[in-house]
């Protein structure tokens, strides 16, 4: 996992691309988090400080 603020260069797909196959400029960014009105097994799990993963 990258550090927020990180610089990567990433391949999109070739529907998102400007010109497919070349590598684009990114960051890492914080992504904002809101609670789901109709929570999935992964949030569920979460909250009983489980990993869903497991």
């Amino acid at each position: 996992m990258s550090a927020l603020g990180t610089a990567l260069r990433v391949r999109l797909p070739d529907g998102y691309a400007h010109t497919p196959g070349e590598p684009v400029e990114a960051e890492v960014v914080d992504m904002p988090f809101r609670e789901s009105v109709n929570q999935n097994t992964r949030e569920r799990l979460r909250q009983q400080g489980l990993n869903a993963a497991v």
